[in-house]
């Protein structure tokens, strides 16, 4: 797709919603998106209620399968990574201190800098537990989603298979009805033959 002009100026999507628009053109951005999608809500120009239907169902198909990146997790979470406040600065100032220093001293010293620093260790505990809760939300929420569509999936899939032994089944009664039917005409035409061959004249 070309990245020259937005999708709004190529496709003329100009009363949509700015919710719509700054999805769009995130999707758009990530690749997420494609030429025929866009031509199908292009199609329904005219019928804003349409178009947002079809918006609200193409963007939370979207939502549910965006990779979040760890910055976007803490980000949703409202909890901004590499600042003085967060549990990371902890690790900054270790990795301050020689590589061969007991893991004792490593500890004090960290802890006499925060000090110095005039921050609080509890606060920093308190950013950590707030960071793995944020975590293990996402990841709850990705294995969950991931059953639900694993579950519906496998159930379309036995759904199709019991169709596909359907059809089978009724390919083989066809051909044995065939077989049936055939076999019934050929041996008339066999026996009309045989009496249009008795009674016929000889030369």
């Amino acid at each position: 797709m070309s990245k020259n002009k937005s999708i709004f100026e190529k496709w003329g999507f100009i009363e949509l919603k700015d919710e719509y628009k700054e999805k769009l053109e995130e999707m758009d951005e990530n690749e997420m998106i494609d030429d025929s999608f866009l031509e199908q809500i292009a199609a329904m120009s005219e019928d804003s209620d349409g178009i947002e239907e079809k918006l609200d169902k193409f963007i939370e198909s979207y939502e549910k399968n965006k990779l979040l990146s760890i910055d976007d997790i803490y980000r949703n979470a409202n909890l901004v990574k590499d600042t003085r406040d967060s549990i990371f600065i902890a690790d900054v100032f270790l990795k301050t201190l020689p590589e061969n220093l007991p893991i004792d001293l490593k500890k004090e010293s960290v802890l006499n800098i925060l000090k110095v620093s005039s921050i609080v260790p509890e606060d920093l505990m308190t950013d950590a537990y707030e960071r793995v809760d944020a975590l293990n939300t996402v990841m709850e929420d990705t294995v969950q989603k991931t059953e639900e569509i694993v579950e519906k999936n496998t159930a379309a899939i036995r759904d199709l298979e019991r169709r596909i032994e359907d059809l089978k089944n009724v390919i083989e009664e066809r051909k044995k009805f065939q077989n049936t039917q055939n076999t019934s005409i050929e041996y008339e035409i066999q026996k009309v033959i045989s009496i249009v061959d008795f009674i016929k004249p000889k030369k």
